[in-house]
């Protein structure tokens, strides 16, 4: 017997943000050739939006099936404006503390990280198997 397809769905979205957050650990490597405090921003700006996305993910495969369509439709809209704000929050934060920052090819790594790991919410789908759970 297999599981009903909410919780492949909430296995799918999870699956995806550990995606992100090894694509959030491994991506900044890439900025070596420039300097270490750009790994470091990119690392940054990878994690915040690793981290955002966790959130929405929680808060929004909370619920499945059709009795609970009114919460799944809030826990979307609450995950959303969390994420939203999360990032917001973040990334002032980064800018505020982190002096490697008011370098301009830093802020480029900080956003190429952050990009780095939207995209994989973008592209991760469609390289993962979907499969079923027994």
């Amino acid at each position: 017997m297999t599981k009903p397809r909410a919780l492949n769905d909430r296995f799918l979205a999870y699956r995806v943000v550990g995606i992100q957050a090894t694509t959030a650990t491994l991506f900044p490597l890439l900025f070596l050739f420039m300097s270490l405090d750009a790994v470091i921003c990119a690392f940054i700006g990878g994690w915040i939006a690793a981290l955002s996305n966790a959130y929405f993910a929680f808060q929004a495969f909370r619920y499945s099936g059709a009795r609970a369509a009114s919460h799944i439709v809030k826990s979307f809209q609450r995950g959303e404006s969390g994420k939203f704000v999360i990032t917001i929050v973040l990334m002032l934060v980064a800018y505020r503390q982190v002096p490697a920052l008011q370098v301009k090819e830093n802020v480029l790594a900080m956003f190429a990280g952050f990009i780095a790991v939207l995209m994989v919410s973008w592209l991760a789908p469609l390289f993962t198997k979907q499969t079923s759970f027994k």
